[in-house]
């Protein structure tokens, strides 16, 4: 399993998920492709990005995906789940011109991008048609994740 911190703004660890990294069926195995203490709240991943980011954040599904917008210099922090994103994740985003929200390409993503983009004016859906943003990344590197959003972010 590979442990993925989660950090408050000050580097200090809130908690750990856990990502098997087999390819395999996780339930014949007993265990979930995630995860989590149990009893622990959803919480927002990377949230040092709310503090370091301008004007504008982006939100991913995915931890890894967080990392990979970060990486190209796109402030991020991911709710896991489509179904992860709770009252207090909108006071922590309301102080923002525009929240990018990357959901995945499939019926939770779309949920996941709804729900946001209904709760938060300054919301707006990215449309990712390759895959999620590691996939897309991973075809075509920065400028591909830079191009569906048309220069319109910085």
């Amino acid at each position: 399993m590979l442990a993925i911190p989660y950090l408050d703004k000050d580097g200090k660890a809130l908690s750990i998920r856990f990502r098997c990294m087999e390819e395999h069926d996780h339930r014949d195995h007993f265990h979930g492709k995630y995860n989590t203490v149990k009893d622990e709240p959803a919480r927002m991943y990377n949230i040092g990005s709310l503090f370091r980011a301008g004007d504008e954040i982006h939100v991913t599904e995915g931890e890894f995906d967080a990392v990979i917008l970060n990486k190209i210099g796109l402030p991020a922090v991911a709710l896991p789940g489509a179904n992860n994103f709770k009252p207090r994740h909108r006071r922590m985003l309301a102080g923002f011109s525009r929240v990018w929200v990357w959901g995945d390409p499939d019926d939770a993503g779309a949920e996941f991008t709804n729900k946001i983009t209904r709760a938060l004016r300054q919301a707006k859906g990215v449309r990712l048609r390759d895959g999620d943003v590691t996939d897309t990344y991973l075809k075509g590197g920065a400028e591909a994740l830079l191009k569906i959003l048309g220069g319109d972010s910085q």
